[in-house]
């Protein structure tokens, strides 16, 4: 195999794994979900982590407003001790780490359309095409 082929094949194989790694971002995102009881009476959406994103209980706004509130500070209060661990663990080395933690945020009403991903498979990194 010549270096002109084997850079070929390297950057093929480079393109599909961008491409089956903006599929796998795109299904990850979408891969939380909704479910409701047969009788309609409760609702519950959860992110795709399994974190509770909202809840309908029939007849019970305020409670579920309660449940869906304790949730997530339930939630913060956890993502914090674990933070708080990490660095303990890691010790002067946790301000060179990137340790930002965040809860996913309640469904918008309205979900914004996805923009497509930039396909960089017709695009060359590795070489100038001069050469």
């Amino acid at each position: 195999m010549t270096p002109d082929e084997w850079l070929a094949d390297f950057e093929a194989k480079t393109a599909e794994l961008q491409r089956n790694a903006a599929a796998f971002r795109r299904n990850l995102e979408s891969a939380g979900t909704t479910v409701t009881t047969e009788d309609k009476s409760v609702t519950v959406t959860v992110a795709p982590n399994g974190a509770l994103l909202d809840l309908k209980i029939e007849g019970h706004t305020e409670l579920a407003t309660k449940i869906l509130a304790l949730t997530r500070t339930a939630r913060e209060q956890a993502a914090t001790n674990v933070l708080d661990e990490f660095r303990q663990v890691t010790g002067s080395h946790a301000n060179e780490l990137d340790t930002d933690v965040s809860v996913p945020a309640p469904p918008a009403p309205e979900q914004q359309p996805v923009q497509p991903e930039e396909d960089f498979s017709e695009k060359t990194v590795y070489r100038k095409e001069s050469w």
